[in-house]
């Protein structure tokens, strides 16, 4: 029997040594550079991002995506570039480490800005600032609410409202099938020029500076504002701003409009139910200690004080997850500047940038990490805990999926 049991023990450890030394004789990943990758595939042909952009077509009040008949998608060499072989090359503009970005790879040229929707090892596979090939044939360029995306085969789902949802990719969960399309390149810089020195060589610089001098130029209100939606974009001097909301003097400035609706900042949004609930919240994102639920909070910031719609020109969202590291910070106080390098997009189910009442875009801005955020004056500029729980009233902590006796409702 003792025997039996050293045999038994010594084929275990035999087979762990097999194990060890195979994973020990997997070959680094490539670092491709543009020689390697053009040798490696010689009939790929380079496009950049605005040109794959353009061939989407416009994405003016294409954000419906109620059904298939408004999810609009392209299947690149089929529907697009027919036949032809053609990539992309973009640095990587996103970092998913503290959690407020999941499962995208955010690339841009010196043309364009666009989303990959991958799995969650983009982190580690294609690092912040390096360069990235992707490989488009096979690939679905799609649209939700008014943001394009690359990723795989559109799909679609019910969520818990009963509601069904088209989605004009998904993203692309085996890592064998990403190696076929997106290939890790050579580190690099993120550079931080200015508007104007961009407008004089594309070229020359990374991310677009905007201030409060500028921001109407890089920003008209027509269809050129499409080429900056997915840019990493470093806005300077914004200043923060409570609309509906009570900040720290006890001052409530009126929510701001959005078609027929009225968002509140800052707040968190639920949308599992209907109508969707939208509270104050006077942290980075809503992270329920009780039931682990998790939900996008908003703050606002703006150039543009006087503004009462959403779609204003110089009006952004600050959108954070709840699964961010930093979701439970407390936000900052009303009328705190900041500067914000961020990347720039839209939310709208239709709109033409005219940015008046009828105009439903919500213009928001996505970062990577807390230290993406500058406050003119450091830590100063966030509330306090003791502001916090004196500013939160019963009815913002009241959430809809906890009753009265601290039971978790299903709904």
């Amino acid at each position: 029997m003792k025997i039996n049991k050293i045999f038994a023990l010594l084929a275990i450890a035999l087979l762990a040594v097999g194990c060890y030394e195979k994973f020990e004789s997997v070959e680094p990943r490539p670092i491709f550079s543009d020689s390697s990758f053009e040798a490696q595939f010689p009939d790929a042909e380079y496009i950049t991002i605005k040109e794959l952009k353009d061939a989407f077509g416009t994405i003016s009040n294409t954000g419906v995506n109620s059904g298939w008949n408004n999810t609009i998608y392209k299947l690149v060499g089929e529907d697009i570039f027919v036949g032809r072989d053609v990539y992309i090359k973009g640095k990587v503009i996103s970092n998913d480490e503290e959690g407020n970005v999941y499962k995208s790879l955010h690339i841009q040229d010196h043309t364009a800005g666009i989303e990959l929707k991958l799995n969650n090892n983009v982190g580690l596979r294609y690092k912040y600032g390096s360069w990235v090939y992707v490989r488009l044939s096979g690939l679905y360029l799609g649209n939700y609410r008014m943001m394009l995306s690359l990723g795989g085969a559109p799909s679609e789902s019910w969520n818990k409202a009963g509601e069904h949802k088209y989605y004009a990719n998904s993203n692309i969960e085996l890592q064998e099938v990403i190696d076929q399309y997106v290939f890790a390149g050579e580190p690099s810089e993120l550079v931080v020029g200015s508007y104007d020195e961009w407008k004089a060589d594309p070229r020359s610089v990374d991310i677009i500076t905007v201030t409060p001098d500028n921001y109407k130029t890089v920003f008209p209100n027509n269809k050129s504002r499409e080429q900056m939606f997915g840019r990493l974009i470093r806005f300077e001097d914004l200043e923060c701003r409570y609309a509906g909301v009570p900040n720290q003097d006890g001052v409530t400035n009126p929510a701001m409009k959005s078609g027929s609706f009225e968002n509140i900042y800052p707040s968190w949004l639920y949308t599992d139910p209907r109508p969707t609930v939208s509270k104050g919240w006077y942290q980075w994102a809503f992270k329920e200690e009780i039931t682990g639920r998790s939900l996008y909070g908003s703050v606002l910031f703006t150039y543009n004080p006087s503004a009462t719609v959403c779609s204003a020109n110089g009006v952004y969202a600050l959108r954070t997850s709840g699964y961010s590291r930093f979701a439970r910070r407390n936000v900052c106080k009303d009328g705190e500047k900041a500067t914000i390098t961020a990347i720039y997009g839209i939310y709208a189910q239709r709109s033409d940038y005219v940015g008046n009442a009828d105009d439903y875009a919500s213009y928001q801005l996505t970062i990577s990490s807390f230290s993406d955020i500058e406050f003119a004056n450091g830590e100063a500029a966030l509330l306090t805990d003791e502001q916090v729980e004196a500013m939160t009233t019963e009815d913002m902590k009241t959430v809809p999926w906890i009753d009265e006796e601290g039971e978790i409702d299903t709904m």
